[in-house]
């Protein structure tokens, strides 16, 4: 059986802003692989995958105000700072995509669909394997409703495992909603638990048309969906340290790379070690 850890490429990109102060295209690529050295360390896997980010048309045809409070309004100082941020985080992670191609690993995806539905593709085709998913997105909780036995998903910001929530994930999400995608809530967070934890109470509350086709719609853009297999897109690279090395000196990566910094050369020896297994 191989182990697999499966990250969630722009969640786990995302991880590197967190703190004060923008950051620049060069500090978010050399946080991310100093990160990804931590987590690939710390699980050992075999083989290591990338789901990466499509254009969820699905979502956006049942519901257009899905995720439009990310757009970013133009007009004042603060959103040309965002906008330059973003941009930053763009160029980014076409930077690291490029050096992942140097690394014994694989990128996942496909236009019309978001990193989840991915992840819960890869799930599915990969059920009889070990299976660490990496992402602070709790929406992963699905996976643990599902029969993947193997499958464990793990949170690198609060260092902890997921656990199944209380109530059914979906349901419980479809009532409370997600203020980070613009899934609207459907009942105060008071009542939501007191339907959640009644299913008559719960039952009434669908049994009104209008609760109903909401509570279908924002069941609809969170519940994951399983990617034809055939219509993945898998991008495969293969080990190549000297490129990776390269890339880091383009990069300015010098706590990485600084020819005769003793210091530096033990750090990169211990980065190549870390990932020469991977198979």
């Amino acid at each position: 059986m191989d182990k697999y850890l499966i990250i969630d490429f722009y969640n786990y990109l995302h991880r590197g802003l967190i703190g004060p102060g923008p950051k620049d295209k060069l500090l978010i690529s050399y946080l991310f692989f100093s990160n990804l050295r931590a987590t690939v360390e710390q699980f050992n896997p075999t083989k290591l995958m990338f789901a990466l980010e499509g254009h969820p048309k699905h979502r956006y045809d049942i519901y257009p105000e899905y995720k439009s409070n990310r757009i970013i309004k133009t007009g004042s100082e603060k959103s040309e700072n965002k906008i330059k941020q973003k941009s930053e985080i763009q160029e980014a992670a076409s930077l690291i995509k490029q050096t992942l191609m140097h690394f014994n690993c694989t990128l996942v995806s496909h236009p019309d669909f978001e990193a989840d539905d991915i992840v819960n593709t890869l799930c599915h085709m990969l059920h009889d394997e070990e299976v660490i998913v990496i992402t602070g997105d709790t929406d992963y909780i699905q996976l643990l409703e599902q029969n993947f036995t193997n499958c464990k998903v793990y949170s690198p910001m609060k260092k902890t495992f997921f656990e199944k929530s209380n109530y059914p994930y979906v349901a419980e999400k479809s009532i409370r909603g997600d203020k980070s995608d613009n899934i609207p809530c459907l009942l105060t967070p008071k009542k939501a638990d007191a339907h959640l934890s009644n299913p008559a109470l719960l039952k009434e509350f669908l049994s009104i048309e209008e609760n109903r086709a909401a509570f279908n719609i924002n069941k609809s853009l969170i519940e994951f969906i399983k990617v034809p297999e055939d219509e993945l897109k898998l991008e495969n690279g293969s080990s190549n340290f000297d490129a990776v090395y390269q890339n880091f000196q383009k990069m300015e990566f010098k706590s990485y790379i600084d020819p005769g910094n003793e210091k530096a050369e033990t750090k990169w020896n211990k980065f190549v070690s870390t990932f020469i297994n991977l198979s």
